[in-house]
């Protein structure tokens, strides 16, 4: 699959503060350690505008509605893109956003980096998948696109996914953008 290649990344909102679970933070549940933590969390006001970190195409777009019983992404969007190494080698890789609503694209869809993709959603609320605080979930993902929905966070007995497919978001633009 081929996706369009951003010649710079932005982040997807300013500013770029992670106040909430950092990347690859060990999660503790209860005392017990539950899971790695796949993205930045960034605390912001419910309406906050989350835009695209480049240029690319949508692979994914839906609402996942949590609730009090079963937490869950809210709204989501992935975005595929290409970037080519200086050796040519062309590698694909996907900037993921969490916990929003007023979802801007569909999948198919191609974007620009910098368009507005969604809000921020209310804390306590579907959209926001029921979290507490409303903040957007961001992670950039290496790994396949097997056309279904990736996680959040790394659970120690799952096997869908790999942390050394993760990338630190942060780290990952600024070294795009040397």
């Amino acid at each position: 699959m081929s996706f369009p290649t951003p010649t710079k990344l932005q982040f997807p909102i300013t500013p770029y503060e992670v106040t909430g679970y950092p990347f690859h933070k060990m999660v503790r549940r209860w005392y017990i350690l539950w899971a790695t933590h796949l993205g930045d969390d960034i605390t912001a006001p419910a309406g906050t505008h989350i835009n695209a970190i480049g240029d690319g195409e949508v692979v994914w777009s839906q609402m996942r509605l949590g609730d009090e019983l079963k937490r869950n992404w809210g709204g989501i969007i992935v975005i595929g893109h290409q970037a080519q190494k200086p050796s040519n080698k062309i590698e694909t890789f996907y900037s993921v956003y969490g916990h929003m609503t007023d979802l801007q694209f569909s999948v198919g869809d191609k974007v620009s980096g910098g368009q507005q993709i969604g809000v921020v959603a209310k804390g306590y609320t579907p959209e926001n998948g029921w979290w507490k605080l409303p903040h957007v979930h961001f992670g950039i993902y290496t790994g396949p696109w097997k056309d279904e929905i990736v996680p959040g966070y790394k659970r120690i007995e799952e096997s869908r996914t790999k942390t050394k497919w993760w990338k630190n978001p942060k780290t990952f633009i600024d070294q795009y953008n040397e």
